[in-house]
Formats: C-alpha cells, structure tokens, sequence
C-alpha cells in the first residue's frame, strides 16, 4: 500500500520543516542545503 500524493506533500512538509530547524543550527552546511532544495523541488506547488 502506497502513500497517497497528499500524503507524500505532508511528508516532504515535515522533512522541510525539520531541515529548516537543522539549518537555523548550522547555516553554512552545504550538505543540508542541497537536501533542502531537493525536497522543496519535490513539493508540486512551488
């Protein structure tokens, strides 16, 4: 059973909300920026 596009849009909201706390820790790290951009390419809406 797979996860619904609803689903999968929350999930990818969570992540991105999490990489954002990560990033206020750390902002220069690079490795977190490229993963928070890959995420937010995933979202349909932006």
């Amino acid at each position: 059973m797979g996860m619904t596009n609803k689903q999968f849009q929350g999930f990818i909201r969570l992540a991105l909300g999490w990489l954002e706390r990560a990033l206020q820790e750390s902002p220069e790290n690079q490795s977190l920026i490229a993963l928070k951009d890959i995420f937010q390419s995933m979202l349909e809406d932006d």
